[in-house]
């Protein structure tokens, strides 16, 4: 007998592949066995939001919420979905929502090590495992929207935490691929090439960056961007 698990692992499978509204089917399936497993409840919010099918994807994420009421994911994407419904009071309200439980996790993690006496190696591996649970879940965030900017632009920057330069820098490529408006990726993305030592590929790409930003009116990645560019220049100069 199949369980919910796998009918939300065949219904990723059929994701990827393109099999939109089977992947829906299977989803469903997923929840009907199991109507309180996060996981399927989410993906299926993200098919429904991919197929128009946004008051439905709406109420899958409003029951995301209401089963995990910590769920930060639920409510960032109900931000997405009302920002697409045009519902933008709804979706600063979600936004604020969703900072507030990032901050709440922060705090509580935050006063745990307080609490906790460890050795440099204690601190070094938990550091490590931090930094791994945080790309697996920005991973989990792709595999369900392949085309997901913030999820490229959160892996690379936990990429970039952890020094992995390279994998920082297809993460970020991605991100701008994906989106060629989101200024942000274009500013991450020439700290990567910086690190690795490209600095002529990261002057092209702080200087494409400064144009998306200026014409979206972001000026702190502006900023940012402008002082690396002087920084650069001045070096090559």
């Amino acid at each position: 007998m199949k369980t919910a698990q796998h009918f939300h692992e065949e219904s990723l499978s059929l994701f990827r592949s393109g099999n939109l509204n089977q992947a829906i089917a299977k989803a469903q399936q997923a929840i009907a066995l199991n109507p309180q497993f996060p996981d399927a409840l989410e993906a299926l919010g993200i098919f429904y939001s991919k197929a128009n099918r946004l008051d439905e994807a709406i109420e899958t994420m409003k029951r995301l919420a209401q089963i995990s009421p910590n769920h930060i994911m639920a409510h960032t994407n109900l931000s997405r979905f009302y920002v697409e419904k045009g519902m933008i009071l709804e979706a600063e309200q979600e936004q604020a929502e969703a900072r507030r439980l990032s901050w709440k996790a922060e705090l509580q993690a935050q006063k745990t090590e307080e609490g906790k006496k460890k050795s440099p190696e204690e601190e070094v591996k938990e550091r490590e495992e931090e930094l791994k649970s945080r790309i697996e879940r920005y991973q989990k965030v792709i595999q369900l929207d392949p085309n997901d900017v913030l999820g490229y632009f959160s892996l690379g920057s936990a990429y970039l935490d952890g020094k992995r330069l390279e994998e920082a820098r297809q993460a970020f490529e991605k991100a701008v691929s994906v989106n060629s408006d989101h200024s942000p990726s274009y500013f991450n993305l020439g700290l990567s090439l910086e690190s690795l030592g490209q600095k002529e590929e990261a002057i092209k790409i702080y200087e494409q960056g400064l144009l998306v930003a200026d014409a979206k009116g972001d000026m702190i990645p502006l900023r940012k961007m402008e002082a690396r560019l002087k920084m650069l220049k001045g070096a090559n100069g």
